[in-house]
């Protein structure tokens, strides 16, 4: 599913982020939104409690945006894909878990940004990726972008 696509989508998931570092909850280095999935590079003390900070917050925004727009066959298939056991929710919005990664080098921060950068490119969305608006490529770009990152430098 392309659950990810409408820019009010997108849009939701950029706040929570600039929130999080707003409130010095993360810092964020690196981001790509596409259609169906993200990936972030970023740091925290509380990784583990921001995450699921992030993803409550967002699933219940996107969820919410998706009964006001009555879709309901995303809207059932999100409740399809819950888990009878869990008590807690209707919808399952994000797979469950996340692949935190430590980067322990530069180089190795490099790769994974190029790799980041590089999605939307990949999927054929755009040619270069400072063209997706929704990447910090944006950023190391010097373009206008969508909400700000840290940098090392910084």
């Amino acid at each position: 599913m392309t659950l990810l696509t409408p820019i009010a989508v997108k849009e939701i998931v950029l706040q929570s982020l600039q929130f999080l570092q707003d409130e010095q909850a993360i810092s964020l280095y690196c981001y790509v939104i596409l259609h169906n999935h993200l990936h972030l590079i970023l740091q925290s003390d509380q990784i583990i409690k921001n995450m699921i900070r992030f993803k409550s917050y967002t699933a219940r925004q996107i969820i919410d945006y998706y009964r006001s727009r009555k879709q309901t066959d995303i809207l059932d298939a999100l409740q399809q894909a819950k888990s009878p056991s869990k008590q807690d929710s209707d919808h399952k919005f994000w797979q469950r878990g996340y692949s935190p990664k430590q980067i322990q080098t530069m180089e190795m921060f490099q790769q994974k940004m190029d790799y980041i950068h590089l999605n939307p490119v990949r999927k054929g969305y755009v040619n270069r990726p400072e063209d997706w608006l929704y990447s910090s490529a944006r950023n190391f770009a010097g373009l206008a972008a969508k909400i700000s990152i840290t940098r090392f430098s910084d």
